[in-house]
């Protein structure tokens, strides 16, 4: 079975999420007239604080992102779109407020925002080590039939980058005690590969136009990265993500975790059976 990985030049936010979605669109309308309902998980991983009153543009989704995957899919789908997240730093309603997405929202008449601090949990064991631990799971993402992550790549200071994974399987996480914790955990990158067994975005969408290199995950410097990209496998997704961040795949272990847990595709130049729409831009990282 043959992964595709869309991957396009961009310079700006609106018109590469059209572009890299293109290729997808038989396959979307396909999946999308089965369902009533879409989750997506944006990234707002920090809001107004008193160090930060603006808040850190650079640090989220970019909302002309999430408006064009939601213009894309309009076309053929007018049912339920649920734009979930639960800030880490700073309110999530505000943040909602202030990077435009309560803007957005009221454009459509089936979008809805969703503080996971609003909603309910699901429990679930994880094994860690020799043990498993319970973890509150946010219900609407974890039921949800068509779950998309839409994220800025990052540097991390924990795991070295983060992508559209790592936006969900942390981000589904509620709360931001329980996601501290994670972070504080012996082994951060296993804990985060038994989680993807758990959940994984049906759909990754990566706006790499501006991202974040250095002190990430939001007092990094912003990166004009120039390029975007898509994937159904988001294991494909994130590790062709670190490439083009210029990370060894190998030097982000959750990703070879997940391989070995057969959760998808791992991108490198060598494997054969995945397709790249714009080979121009690797051709260029080599």
């Amino acid at each position: 079975m043959r992964t595709t990985i869309s991957l396009v030049k961009s310079k700006e936010h609106y018109h590469s999420i059209q572009q890299v979605l293109f290729p997808f669109k038989k396959d979307i309308k396909k999946i999308l007239s089965k369902i009533t309902r879409i989750v997506i998980k944006i990234n707002l991983v920090v809001t107004q604080t008193p160090r930060r009153p603006e808040g850190v543009n650079i640090a989220v989704t970019p909302v002309e992102a999430v408006q064009s995957f939601i213009d894309f899919i309009s076309l053929f789908y007018q049912n339920k779109i649920i734009i979930i997240e639960q800030s880490c730093w700073g309110n999530t309603k505000r943040g909602f407020s202030m990077y435009g997405y309560e803007e957005l929202a009221g454009k459509y008449n089936n979008v809805e925002l969703l503080d996971m601090a609003d909603d309910d949990v699901i429990r679930k064991g994880v094994d860690y080590f020799q043990e498993e631990f319970l973890l509150p799971f946010n219900k609407t993402m974890i039921e949800a039939p068509f779950l998309v992550s839409i994220a800025r790549p990052k540097v991390h200071c924990n795991t070295a980058m983060t992508a559209g994974i790592k936006n969900v399987v942390i981000g589904a996480v509620e709360g931001y005690k329980n996601r501290k914790k994670l972070h504080t955990k012996k082994d951060l990158h296993e804990v985060i590969a038994k989680i993807a067994k758990i959940i994984l975005p049906h759909l990754v969408i990566i706006d790499g136009v501006v991202g974040m290199e250095e002190s990430g995950p939001i007092q990094g410097k912003e990166i004009k990265s120039g390029w975007t990209l898509a994937s159904f496998d988001a294991l494909a997704a994130d590790s062709l993500t670190a490439y083009l961040m210029d990370f060894e795949i190998k030097g982000i272990p959750y990703l070879c975790m997940m391989r070995n847990l057969k959760l998808g595709k791992l991108y490198t130049k060598l494997i054969s059976n995945l397709i790249v729409n714009s080979p121009k831009i690797l051709k260029s990282r080599c």
